[in-house]
């Protein structure tokens, strides 16, 4: 990856990060592996700053963070987004790969990811609690 994509996806994850300071923004379901709670990406440090930036993002009225079981298998299949889109628009999706990612509005595809959410969110603790399994992992990072 050269410098320039590098900078190219910071800005993105700044442009979206301010999406929900907007007037009205949308709503943000989100289910996160508690694997990652362990799992160090960087020293304690950037540790600590990731869970930071998930109890600040929960603190939007918006904004739901749940942490799923880490048996859960269906989570297993990679990352995905799925956007509900205004005035009848069909729903979208983005699905991650280690290789790329796919934008589809396809019906059956977007169904499909649907169901997997519906089954990964199966898994999911409720978000008082997941908010209380961040927390005490943020003290574990110090």
């Amino acid at each position: 990856m050269t410098a320039q994509q590098v900078e190219e996806r910071i800005e993105a994850r700044v442009q979206r990060r301010q999406i929900l300071n907007q007037d009205d923004p949308p709503l943000f379901l989100t289910l996160i592996d508690a694997g990652v709670l362990q799992r160090p990406v960087g020293d304690s440090e950037v540790m600590r700053d990731q869970l930071d930036y998930l109890l600040e993002a929960a603190q939007h009225p918006t904004v739901s963070i749940q942490l799923v079981d880490p048996r859960c298998l269906p989570g297993l299949l990679g990352a995905f987004m799925i956007a509900e889109l205004p005035n009848g628009q069909p729903d979208a999706i983005h699905a991650d790969s280690s290789a790329e990612g796919q934008f589809s509005a396809d019906s059956s595809l977007v169904a499909s990811v649907w169901n997997r959410y519906e089954a990964i969110r199966r898994w999911a603790y409720p978000d008082h609690m997941s908010l209380k399994m961040i927390q005490d992992a943020r003290q574990e990072w110090i």
